[in-house]
């Protein structure tokens, strides 16, 4: 009777684990897609410019990348856990405070869901090869789903929300404080677990990024894919409804095409980690992701018809499979949970870096040269960088980076 007891306590707390999980993955983009298709909005109603949009949505961005190094040493102190549950009641906060309709909420509000986002990018792949180190590969397949499906409603749904008589623009942001919150329920209701483990010290994993890490020219490779494949992605998040417009579809066309773009991630996302996993080397398959970019940013630069959702579909499998990709080679590519994160916190705090420069430096393109050939252009310069540099990131190897005693 006591085992089953036991039993049945260990399988609850693994159910609020995996939920938990769930949760934290649908709000670590669903803030950031929202945003995109209610630009128009938010320009109009705020009277700001497009250098100023182009701000906004850096923001996140630049804290992905200025605080990434600092979360493995602060998860070091408090446990994964803990810091994933301070992460996700910095989110809400950060979500309501841009929802309130004035522009330097806007900002603070961005900057808060930044540091929430960045803290859940740094810490889910080492939580997840903690917790669940026999099934690495559909974990994080589950965990990339559920980021990117998530994603793509915020995507679809911004729009109508901010049409409908009874909400706005303000309302289509605020929704998704809905998913933060919830994760910060179900992370509080493992509060005896997590106090229990803090004793037996699972989840704090001495990961703080050795100097050793940064001469790698592997742990670089991995940081150069996993920026490109961000800068694309985020690039398109702000912009890509801009890009819709320009080609004369409807704000509510373009928010739906940008959703349906995010479809094209889902199975990628799901079946991409699995079949990586069961590969010594993921090399040829980092290519293609990078080729799956090009053939759909090609596409969407030269179409402005039907076809274009097409390509936009194709565009989103890139995303899926670079982004799985660059999950996996934190896993795949190290020999502990806390190479492991030292690896995800370099990679994440380069290429945020990298992907920062994104929406501002390409909106400034467009309004320099009031066209978005140039800015495609780059994105497909990018495109080819992600098959290069995975190529090599994708390789059957491991990075040495001594473990602290």
């Amino acid at each position: 009777m006591q085992k089953l007891r036991t039993n049945n306590k260990e399988h609850y707390y693994t159910f609020l684990l995996l939920t938990s999980i769930l949760l934290i993955a649908a709000t670590l983009r669903s803030p950031m897609t929202s945003f995109g298709p209610l630009i128009p909005f938010i320009r109009e109603d705020l009277a700001i410019s497009n250098v100023t949009i182009g701000l906004v949505n850096t923001l996140p961005l630049v804290m992905f990348g200025l605080f990434s190094p600092l979360v493995p040493r602060i998860s070091r102190k408090t446990g994964m856990e803990f810091m994933l549950l301070f992460a996700m009641i910095v989110l809400t906060i950060g979500i309501v405070f841009r929802s309130l309709g004035y522009t330097p909420f806007l900002l603070v509000g961005t900057l808060l869901l930044g540091l929430g986002i960045a803290v859940g990018n740094v810490l889910m792949p080492g939580l997840i090869k903690l917790s669940f180190p026999l099934r690495i590969g559909i974990m994080m397949g589950i965990y990339s789903v559920s980021m990117n499906l998530f994603g793509a409603f915020a995507s679809g749904l911004s729009v109508p929300i901010a049409e409908s008589n009874a909400f706005n623009w303000q309302h289509a942001l605020l929704l998704w404080a809905v998913l933060s919150a919830i994760a910060v329920l179900f992370i509080c209701l493992r509060l005896p677990v997590m106090l229990s483990s803090r004793k037996k010290v699972p989840g704090k994993v001495d990961n703080q990024p050795s100097s050793s890490i940064f001469k790698s020219k592997l742990a670089w490779c991995v940081s150069l894919f996993m920026g490109l494949q961000s800068f694309i992605p985020y690039s398109l998040f702000t912009w890509l409804p801009d890009i819709l417009l320009n080609k004369g579809f409807t704000e509510s066309e373009a928010g739906w095409f940008m959703a349906l773009m995010q479809v094209g991630l889902i199975p990628a996302t799901f079946f991409v980690p699995i079949f990586a996993a069961k590969l010594k080397s993921q090399a040829w398959l980092a290519v293609a992701s990078g080729l799956l970019f090009l053939i759909g940013l090609a596409g969407v630069t030269l179409t402005a018809s039907s076809l274009t959702l097409l390509f936009l579909v194709v565009t989103g499998m890139g995303m899926g499979t670079t982004f799985s990709l660059a999950m996996m080679f934190f896993v795949l590519r190290t020999h502990t949970v806390e190479q492991s994160s030292q690896l995800s916190s370099m990679a994440q705090s380069i290429g945020y870096m990298i992907a920062a420069t994104g929406p501002f430096l390409l909106g400034f393109i467009a309004d320099s040269t009031k066209s978005w050939t140039v800015p495609l252009f780059i994105l497909m310069v990018a495109a080819i960088g992600i098959s290069l540099f995975g190529y090599a990131a994708g390789k059957d190897q491991k990075i040495d980076i001594p473990t602290p005693s």
